[in-house]
């Protein structure tokens, strides 16, 4: 119960962050939808009752006039509100997914890797995906609670009149319904993550299915049947999973309607002894016949509120856990960040991934010296890229210590700490952008400094045969003046942004393999000019780089296999030899 009033209270304080005076505007809400069908009830008793006792028709007409009236107001004003809440409820759910969006963006990189981390982010975005998701369903669920007990209170007191025995018939009804309700709600909880693994699966299939990059394969491969299988299936799932959801709601409507018809019954049979022996109006059949009705479907209301209550408490802890994650790296007021000369040492550091048994960097010691040029090679799977995530501070290691100048990197704010690194990662995503937009980062446009890099990146060839300039904008699948880069252009792009983010480091995690061997000279060309003031770090499957560099680092299952400069490596002949060795291979003259 402790835990329900804690998120209650999370859900209470979204709201009025989102808008104060929607409570307010809900009470309003409330007491309008449970009064108009009351009124009306007591309209119809009254016409009957003016009716019977004869009185004027300038009278009827008076009373009649006011009471449609009241009524008509109390329908416009409702009218507004529901116009109201629709625009709001719009905006909370947009607002919402910000939050959301917003919170992962911000989260230390630690948090979002691993499968749960993913669980935890798909859940939470899944609050927000469909029209039955929480934060669309929120407020309308609170004004139904609210209308629903109200009305209850109303009803039950107006019924009450009638036969103490409606208070025991509908304490049977209303338990029954919770008993099934509160199955209904378990249910739920049980099929949610059942429910957003399906729904995550139907949103990438409808993803790749625009993916321009597929086009070829699905038509070469004709696999337009098997995508249409895969999907089947993937409803068939979808709908299975719901289907004793279905049969639950099922019994649960019968039930229902059994106990609707007793009500009925009962307020018929009392209510035409009371008007034979005189002891009610006839008019006053309208409002108890009418009023059991109302009750039942309140009854009913208020079961599948507390019942929505539940499901939703249970999905605010959900955008809870999410939004309460806290933060891995230091956030707070750190070391100053060195200038000038910089070391990086690594002191016995391991780390495995979150779904992993073995890790993937083992008990590794290094020491990089200021403007030294390391080259990182190795095989797949040895530790490359994983090493690089640790140095630039988007892991932290299991074990040993990682310093700058001697300073634990701990002590340094991490977003500080990231302004020592110009990264250019393999993974190559383009966010929809100008070039030049692109380039900047959001940092401030700099005129002198960003002709210089376009022209050193060699990004001024290709701006100036585009008829907007840098002006244009990137992925022609979102703009039809856009333009899709090719991957050389792709990858003078990302050295431009590094270049113009200017940092001491500069780490190059593969950013020539999807390149052709000259290309790639070319690219490798522009970055060692451009590292002489700079610590280096390369990685590539092909070693095009390591001549250039002052020593490498062969990495084999997570540890450093071997150290030296290209040539004393080479006269080792041991791992890169053989790793050289094979590669050039192919290169030579072999007939």
């Amino acid at each position: 119960m402790k835990e329900k009033v804690k998120l209650a209270k999370i859900i209470i304080l979204e709201l009025y962050e989102f808008q104060s005076n929607i409570f307010l505007m809900i009470l309003v809400n409330i007491l309008l939808l449970t009064c108009i069908p009351f009124l009306q009830l007591v309209l119809s008793s009254q016409v009957i009752s003016w009716l019977i006792n004869g009185i004027s028709i300038d009278v009827y007409l008076a009373r009649l006039i006011l009471f449609i009236g009241l009524i008509g107001i109390g329908q416009v004003a409702q009218s507004f509100l529901n116009v109201y809440f629709e625009e709001k409820i719009n905006y909370f759910r947009t607002q919402s997914m910000y939050k959301i969006k917003k919170k992962y963006l911000s989260l230390d990189y630690p948090l979002i890797i691993g499968k749960e981390s993913q669980i935890r982010y798909n859940n939470a975005n899944e609050l927000n995906y469909s029209n039955g998701s929480l934060f669309i369903r929120i407020i309308s669920e609170i004004i139904n609670l609210g209308n629903a007990i109200l009305g209850l209170i109303l009803y039950i007191t107006v019924l009450s009149q009638l036969d103490s025995l409606f208070l025991v018939l509908i304490s049977i009804f209303i338990i029954s319904a919770a008993l099934l309700n509160f199955l209904q709600v378990r249910l739920d909880k049980k099929l949610f993550n059942e429910i957003a693994v399906n729904t995550q699966k139907l949103k990438y299939l409808s993803k790749i299915y625009g993916e321009s990059k597929l086009l070829k394969d699905v038509r070469t491969f004709r696999m337009q049947e098997w995508f249409e299988k895969i999907e089947n299936q993937t409803r068939n799932s979808y709908y299975n999973t719901l289907l004793p959801k279905v049969k639950l709601s099922l019994i649960e409507s019968s039930i229902l309607t059994i106990g609707v018809l007793l009500m009925s019954a009962l307020s018929y049979f009392r209510s035409v002894n009371m008007i034979i022996s005189g002891d009610i109006p006839v008019s006053s059949f309208v409002i108890f016949a009418g009023s059991v009705t109302i009750l039942a479907q309140t009854a009913m209301g208020f079961i599948t509120s507390m019942g929505d209550a539940t499901r939703s408490l249970n999905e605010i802890k959900i955008y809870d856990d999410f939004m309460s994650q806290k933060q891995v790296f230091n956030h707070n007021k750190g070391q100053l960040i060195p200038k000038g000369r910089i070391t990086i040492e690594l002191r016995n550091i391991s780390y495995t991934y979150p779904d992993n048994s073995d890790p993937t960097i083992n008990n590794l010691s290094l020491m990089i010296q200021n403007f030294e040029k390391i080259a990182l090679v190795g095989g797949n799977g040895s530790g490359k890229s994983t090493l690089i995530k640790l140095i630039t501070g988007l892991l932290n290691p299991d074990e040993g210590i990682i310093l700058i100048n001697g300073i634990p990197r701990n002590l340094f704010n991490i977003n500080d700490y990231y302004s020592l690194f110009s990264p250019v990662f393999q993974e190559k995503y383009l966010l929809t952008y100008t070039i030049k937009e692109t380039i900047l980062q959001g940092l401030d446009y700099k005129k002198e400094k960003y002709e210089r890099v376009l022209k050193i990146s060699g990004m001024l060839t290709v701006v100036k045969n585009l008829d907007l300039g840098d002006e244009t904008k990137i992925v022609k699948a979102v703009y039809n003046n856009g333009i899709n880069l090719s991957g050389g252009q792709l990858q003078k792009l990302k050295l431009a942004q590094a270049l113009y983010k200017d940092s001491p480091i500069l780490i190059l995690d593969e950013p020539t393999a999807a390149l052709d061997p000259i290309a790639e000279h070319e690219v490798y060309k522009a970055y060692f000019r451009l590292s002489d003031n700079k610590m280096s770090i390369f990685i590539s499957h092909r070693l095009a780089s390591t001549k250039f560099c002052d020593r490498v680092i062969f990495l084999k299952n997570g540890k450093i296999s071997e150290s030296g400069t290209h040539q004393s490596l080479m006269n080792k002949k041991s791992d890169y030899y053989e790793l050289f060795e094979a590669q050039s291979y192919y290169y030579r003259d072999v007939n």
